[in-house]
């Protein structure tokens, strides 16, 4: 099989096997760092089950997202624009219950930072996983699955998304339009998420993520008063879709920064941050302000 995505070749095995030999399974969970390619690594085995049924399949290989037999799940099109609500889950409930469009064996429902589903919508899935429809194939994609139910958790088969090595980033960054000390520092930053890497280059956001880099040493180094106004800033509804990330960017900065002395501290408040941030249910604004509070 020919694989579009890098790296992950363990499970690139594992799923060659099972297509081949007809054994896919109905759930899967796939868990990882975010942006390290666990959303492109699905549309991927996505497309390979489903191409083989005929031209109209094959032409969706290229456009996984176009194709009528994956229904890609994700918070961006909810309501709120930050949960996965049950209202998501009920599409999925239609959508498992029709023939395959292709005439194939398979559907897929993809759902994407699936820990962002709600308690309910969760409980609805649950419905879905312990009856599954023949020709349906489920794969939750989640950097956070302590956040899923355990009951959701024991009904997929997991596979675990490592970082990648370095010198598959180094490759990627090749020919990026930076210079070797911008790349160097990307390299560093993403930690192994190529994903991540790619999604810089193809945007163009490395300005963004020096911008990000250059906040979060500002608020160091910023009085109590200013940081408060920053948070109250972030959270605001203009800008706090991008607080998850921005936190995330953060992170990366001060895992680059370890051998500094108030680095470990701040990163581990960073990384509870960061786990708060990511359900829906906690108040964001204060979750940040106590961790700005705790850069005292």
């Amino acid at each position: 099989m020919m694989w579009q995505v890098i790296g992950f070749n363990k499970n690139k095995f594992f799923f060659e096997t099972v297509l081949r030999n007809g054994q896919l399974g109905h759930a899967y969970l796939f868990t990882g760092q975010e942006m390290i390619g666990k959303r492109t690594f699905a549309l991927e085995v996505a497309s390979m089950a489903i191409q083989s049924n005929g031209s109209t399949a094959k032409y969706f290989a290229t456009e996984p997202l176009g194709n009528p037999d994956i229904l890609f799940i994700n918070s961006a099109n909810s309501e709120s624009g930050q949960t996965i609500a049950i209202e998501e889950v009920r599409k999925i409930k239609n959508f498992v219950s029709l023939s395959p469009y292709a005439a194939g064996p398979y559907k897929f429902v993809i759902i994407d930072d699936a820990h962002l589903m709600t308690v309910e919508a969760q409980n609805a899935l649950l419905k879905v996983l312990e009856e599954p429809n023949p020709s349906s194939v489920l794969i939750l994609i989640t950097a956070n699955p302590e956040s899923l139910l355990p009951t959701i958790i024991s009904r997929c088969q997991e596979l675990g998304f490592r970082p990648h090595p370095r010198e598959l980033a180094d490759g990627i960054l090749t020919n990026a339009k930076l210079s070797k000390a911008n790349r160097d520092f990307l390299t560093d930053f993403a930690n192994g998420r190529i994903g991540l890497i790619k999604k810089i280059i193809e945007e163009k956001s490395f300005d963004e993520v020096k911008d990000s880099v250059e906040e979060v040493m500002h608020l160091i180094k910023s009085d109590i008063n200013e940081r408060l106004t920053i948070a109250q800033k972030l959270t605001d509804e203009k800008n706090k879709a991008e607080l998850p990330k921005k936190i995330l960017y953060w992170t990366l900065y001060l895992r680059t920064r370890l051998n500094e002395p108030r680095a470990h501290k701040i990163l581990k408040n960073l990384l509870a941050l960061h786990e708060i941030i990511s359900k829906p249910q906690f108040n964001q604004r204060l979750a940040l302000e106590n961790f700005l509070v705790s850069l005292t």
